[in-house]
């Protein structure tokens, strides 16, 4: 099991747990929290990074018009895909738009100091693959 395949099964985990730990009661906001939590823990070497980019993802999914069977699974994938271009693994098949990178890069830009090299530069890399520099 690879990084992204143990994330995507923590998430699964984290939704199942939601209703179980909570009289049969499921809460998409309040699971889609968890996740996020799970999300910037899963990514130390750039905390600052990944809370921002968390905030990015819940306002998504609290904009929806189902909050409460969130999180969906586009909604799933773009955290994933997210995941992959933290670690350096991203796909070309990615749900990730050029404004995502365009946010992203603003987002890079603010916390560059904090963050490795490799992993500043891998990140700069992709953003200018996707052209969103």
């Amino acid at each position: 099991m690879n990084d992204i395949q143990k994330f995507q099964a923590d998430i699964k985990r984290i939704i199942k747990h939601d209703r179980a730990d909570n009289g049969g009661v499921y809460d998409g906001i309040r699971a889609s929290r968890t996740i996020a939590e799970l999300f910037v823990s899963s990514n130390k070497d750039c905390q600052g990074l990944a809370q921002s980019i968390s905030e990015l993802w819940l306002a998504k999914v609290t904009a929806s018009k189902t909050p409460a069977e969130e999180p969906s699974e586009d909604n799933l994938s773009w955290l994933y895909d997210v995941q992959e271009f933290l670690d350096g693994t991203l796909s070309d098949d990615t749900v990730l738009t050029k404004a995502d990178f365009s946010e992203f890069r603003d987002l890079i830009n603010y916390e560059a100091e904090d963050l490795p090299v490799e992993m500043l530069t891998s990140m700069m890399n992709t953003i200018m693959d996707h052209d969103a520099l």
